[in-house]
């Protein structure tokens, strides 16, 4: 990826990734990592539209992939789907999911011209960098930025794209526009990091004043991204076979991404086809995602065909497995013919006496053929008819045995045979699911009566809470506070560890769990009447508020909370009262503190 579309890729996404949560990580491929990022773009949309601004892009879905690949060919893209890799992830992979899964982003700095992302998480940095990898810190690296402890920075000052282009930096990063007819002159290039390799291929096709004009136009940025592909169709990924992007993923359908336009000629040049289209994008991001989808085909069909060879070296040992089991089912029908043999002797066995041995014996079957018995001459007659009827038992069982067996390999192949066509036609490439539409409701209404909280809680110090009208809603112990916000909904907030405890017990599955994003606050419960009952922003404003001032920004003005349903909250095994684990997480708010609210919302308590 050139410098200089790393650049415009980076103005656009920097602020769109302050505040968003890491999910997962992946590793898809050799050297290519994705990371799940949840509410891309939500700080940065809700700051533009405080002021009235709009904003440079949009994000219409609730996750994101964020890809990149490490080396020469190294990209960096957004998707909207990821590559499904069901191999054990390395060391590595685990270590980065240890410190980083459910961390939300609180700073980004950016070198465009190495072409590194320092992110700041809670309590660790982590650095994508596209010519070395990941790497893990745990002290503020060299040239990141770094806000105050357990601090935020405000959002326009949460990212930083360097170095930055000023007067007095300008002419240490830009040449003179005399020096471009140079510009592969190891000494100019090597001094000016801005000339950079797909630069300097591109200026000796152009006239000297459209070099200069080129050149001024990446110094001041801004301006449509250039694809060159053979695939001119937009990619959607998902499990459908009509809708397989293998069959437009192909192995020669090479793609370039490039700042400025390029000549035809230099297409030619570098091995892409004359038929080569180019499709032009607004911005860097609509064109990292065109890409993308591309890239996350190819990256599948290298999988898939790496887990078809795989799979093929099983479906082989199937056939040997099924030959031998051939040759099995032969000798077992060997052993069951034995029983006719038994059964000539045992109509014959008064002919011999008890001690009478022979190698062989001549006896007429019940069609009045002769037969020959080949006898065990160490055994008497009687006792080589008790082994043939053993052997026939026994093969009759191993005949059981083996029908079984038969069957369940039957069963085993037709499920290889059918992962065998799902790798090849990809299908595990998924794409997430889109979350039905809540439908708004008017009215929100009161909560009324609650139910028997929780039979095995056992609470036994419980006071009767009353609303104006000195009618009982509830019981609830003394240590969870109870408070009605202005929208009317009942909220439970825990007034210390053991409080937290029992407020999580006395929510039910739908009602709505709100904390801070990071560190330690009180558990509150927004009491819902139903579970398609909608929370107006008022009663989240105060609930978030009620548990920040809990927290230890109590005594700032603003802070993040975190929210989900009840039903995703489960206390942790062998922990203190009050510590959760969160299965999911609904999203993340910026809340404004306002401490009036837990004098104003709070119910008196009468026993």
């Amino acid at each position: 990826m050139d410098a200089h579309l790393f650049r415009r890729l980076c103005e656009d996404l920097l602020p769109a990734l302050i505040g968003a949560r890491i999910e997962k990580i992946y590793q898809v491929a050799d050297g290519v990592i994705t990371f799940s990022l949840y509410g891309l773009g939500n700080i940065q949309q809700k700051y533009f539209a405080e002021k009235n601004m709009p904003s440079a892009s949009s994000f219409n879905a609730q996750k994101y992939y964020l890809t990149y690949k490490e080396g020469k060919d190294a990209y960096l893209f957004l998707s909207h789907s990821r590559v499904a890799k069901n191999d054990e992830p390395p060391a590595f992979i685990m270590r980065l999911r240890k410190y980083l899964t459910g961390k939300h982003i609180k700073t980004v700095t950016a070198n465009w011209l190495l072409r590194k992302i320092i992110f700041e998480v809670q309590d660790c940095w982590f650095e994508i960098d596209l010519r070395n990898g990941v790497e893990l810190y745990f002290n503020c690296p060299e040239n990141a930025l770094c806000s105050p402890q357990n601090t935020y920075l405000s959002f326009e000052n949460s990212y930083v794209l360097s170095p930055a282009l000023t007067d007095e930096n300008f002419a240490l990063y830009w040449a003179d526009f005399s020096l471009l007819s140079q510009v592969n002159n190891k000494d100019i290039w090597k001094e000016y990091q801005t000339l950079t390799p797909l630069l300097r291929k591109t200026l000796p096709h152009l006239p000297f004043e459209e070099q200069a004009s080129l050149y001024a136009d990446l110094q001041f940025g801004g301006g449509d991204i250039f694809v060159y592909t053979q695939n001119t169709r937009q990619l959607k990924i998902n499990q459908s076979v009509e809708n397989n992007p293998l069959q437009f993923a192909k192995a020669d359908d090479n793609f370039l991404l490039c700042a400025w336009k390029l000549p035809q000629e230099l297409l030619v040049n570098m091995g892409y086809s004359p038929e080569i289209k180019e499709l032009v994008f607004e911005n860097a991001l609509e064109a990292s995602l065109y890409v993308g989808d591309m890239v996350l085909a190819k990256i599948q069909k290298q999988n898939a065909n790496s887990n078809v060879k795989q799979l093929q070296a099983q479906l082989k040992r199937f056939a040997r497995l099924e030959i031998k089991l051939a040759e099995e089912e032969e000798r077992l029908n060997k052993l069951i013919e034995k029983k006719e043999q038994a059964l000539l002797l045992q109509a014959n066995l008064y002919q011999f006496q008890a001690d009478y041995k022979a190698e062989y014996i001549l006896e007429y079957d019940y069609a009045g053929q002769e037969v020959k018995i080949l006898l065990d001459k160490a055994k008497t007659v009687r006792e080589n008819m008790e082994n043939y009827f053993h052997a026939a038992a026994r093969g009759m069982r191993g005949l059981e045995h083996l029908e079984r067996r038969k069957k369940e390999l039957a069963e085993e192949r037709d499920t290889l045979l059918n992962r065998i066509w799902e790798e090849s036609a990809g299908a595990s490439i998924k794409e997430p699911k889109q979350r039905a539409q809540k439908t708004p409701q008017a009215d929100y209404g009161l909560l009324g009566k609650t139910g028997n909280v929780n039979k095995k809680g056992k609470f036994t110090q419980v006071v009767a809470v009353k609303n104006d009208k000195n009618k009982t809603v509830g019981k609830y112990p003394k240590e969870v506070q109870i408070f009605r916000s202005s929208d009317g909904f009942m909220i439970l907030r825990g007034r210390d560890t053991k409080g937290n405890g029992l407020a999580l017990k006395m929510a039910s599955s739908y009602d709505i769990w709100v904390h801070i994003a990071e560190g330690a606050s009180a558990h509150v419960i927004i009491k819902r009447d139903h579970a398609k009952q909608e929370i107006p922003p008022q009663t989240m404003q105060e609930a978030g508020t009620l548990a920040l001032l809990k927290s230890w920004v109590k005594d700032q003005k603003k802070g993040y909370i975190q929210y989900s349903y009840a039903k995703f909250i489960r206390p942790m095994k062998n922990a203190a009262a009050g510590l959760v684990h969160v299965d999911k997480s609904e999203g993340t708010l910026e809340i404004t503190i306002v401490p009036e609210y837990e004098e104003q919302l709070k119910i008196e308590k009468h026993e």
